[in-house]
């Protein structure tokens, strides 16, 4: 069984005692970061799929360009 200690001044955060670990123990502030981190993962995805279209777009309209020129 692992054990505890309070950190001096801070009432969120404990030290595991055999690893020395520091451990927020914050649920909320825990609940808001995973949400954070989820809302930047579908951010970037989104970002990437626009890229992507973009890029799509492009070649589209450099293949129109050529069939009008060529």
């Amino acid at each position: 069984m692992k054990h505890f200690i309070n950190v001096e001044g801070h009432s969120d955060i404990v030290r595991e005692e055999s690893s020395q670990a520091i451990i927020n123990t914050d649920t909320e502030q825990y609940r808001l970061m995973i949400k954070r981190r989820e809302l930047m993962r579908n951010q970037k995805e989104e970002i990437q799929t626009l890229k992507n279209e973009v890029t799509e777009i492009k070649i589209l309209l450099q293949n129109m360009v050529e069939k009008l020129h060529g």
